[in-house]
């Protein structure tokens, strides 16, 4: 347990669910407590998983939105009560550091409800959720972190980013030999290229958009970078997760397929501080027993990525896009990755429309890995500085010229 707290830091509260067909272990390590929840469990427990998972990647309220609204207020509440409620009086900060397990693995902690709620109508904004009171963070398991934190990383926050272009006369299963789905288009995501040219711009870095969003582009350069941003389609294979692959342009590259696998993730070294996947189904995959899903994301880690910040379900072009740009700019104030992603989310629900203000919208996405600032104050103290020493001396030789 100490080598755990050494590994989590002193203000974290670190939360391992393992679960069992009949059982529930609940460990929970800060620097003043260890403990140990056990509980029972039967197949109402995992009819409720599966039943609030629904009910969050489902935004479809044509039909009993009143019926999905309570569902979603009772199932979240029980989730709380189960998962939370019984360690809640030994954490010691509002840092959350869960390590999921099975399905909970598909699960943002975020959007479980802390209360009751005693308003009248349909108001998903109004609700108490967990993010209201907790920053947020995932890993996949301890030794995992400890492997993290052994590996050496720089200080700068040099950023490269790719958003593909896709035509409309592709279809995903004219790019997949075995496909899961029916013949779905692969729709064009112009939002997703509005976030990467926006974070490129606010980061100072480099973009590759549309038909310069290659594959062979992304193998060569994003192993010198500190930050990668990927907004893009990807492809999910339930029945073979290493050859899921995120979609890059489908034209213009010689020596790639544009098909970016799991397996070929884990062979790329890279010394990112943090990967943002702003895609389609990034962290879902097949359930593996052991340390959890294998997915895109997880190979991202694997390879040298400090962090990822992935989606659990599809993204909405415009909300996601909003969110991740809210996110950016929390992250460039000095804002922990797990805060910055809670204060976007918030800003986002203040103002969001009735419809818009569902989980589906906010919540798919999460922060795994390390959740420390990639940007600290005192680079950022510099940079502000900088910029007003630039100013100062603009305006004086503009003085001097016309005087």
């Amino acid at each position: 347990m100490k080598e755990v707290v050494r590994i989590i830091g002193r203000s974290d509260n670190y939360l391992n669910y393992v679960v069992s067909d009949s059982l529930l272990y609940i460990f929970l390590v800060n620097r003043k407590h260890q403990q140990i929840i056990t509980a029972e469990i039967d197949s109402s427990f995992f009819n409720m998983l599966r039943a609030f998972r629904t009910l969050l990647s489902n935004s479809d309220l044509s039909v009993n939105a009143r019926g999905k609204f309570n569902s979603y207020q009772q199932n979240g509440y029980d989730l709380y009560k189960i998962l939370i409620e019984p360690v809640r009086r030994y954490f010691i900060s509002e840092e959350l550091l869960i390590s999921p397990d099975n399905i909970l693995s598909y699960l943002p902690f975020e959007t479980f409800l802390s209360s009751t709620y005693k308003g009248d109508g349909i108001v998903y904004r109004k609700l108490p959720y967990l993010m209201d009171e907790f920053n947020i963070s995932y890993t996949y398991s301890a030794s995992f972190m400890k492997e993290t934190n052994d590996r050496e990383y720089g200080k700068t926050t040099e950023l490269i980013a790719f958003a593909p272009s896709y035509p409309r006369e592709v279809y995903i299963d004219s790019l997949f030999v075995r496909r899961q789905a029916g013949r779905e288009i692969l729709y064009d995501l112009p939002y997703a290229r509005m976030e990467a040219q926006y974070v490129s711009d606010v980061a100072d870095g480099i973009l590759y958009i549309n038909k310069e969003a290659r594959e062979s582009v992304f193998k060569a350069e994003s192993g010198k970078y500190d930050i990668i941003h990927l907004a893009m389609h990807t492809y999910l294979n339930d029945q073979n997760p290493m050859s899921s692959a995120m979609i890059f342009t489908q034209n213009n590259d010689m020596t790639e397929d544009g098909l970016l696998n799991t397996y070929e993730v884990y062979g790329i070294p890279l010394k990112a501080r943090m990967v943002v996947l702003s895609s389609c189904n990034t962290g879902s995959g097949f359930l593996s027993s052991g340390e959890g899903i294998l997915s895109l994301a997880r190979g991202f880690l694997y390879s040298g990525s400090q962090s990822v910040v992935m989606s659990m379900w599809e993204i909405e072009d415009q909300s996601g896009t909003d969110i991740i740009k809210m996110f950016y700019d929390n992250l460039l104030k000095g804002k922990s990755k797990s805060n910055a992603l809670k204060k976007a989310r918030t800003l986002y629900l203040r103002k969001a429309s009735q419809l818009k203000s569902h989980p589906y919208y906010w919540s798919s996405l999460v922060v795994y890995g390390d959740k420390s600032p990639v940007c600290s104050s005192g680079t950022l103290l510099v940079t502000v500085v900088c910029i007003i020493c630039i100013l100062i001396l603009s305006a004086y030789f503009r003085y001097r010229r016309y005087s």
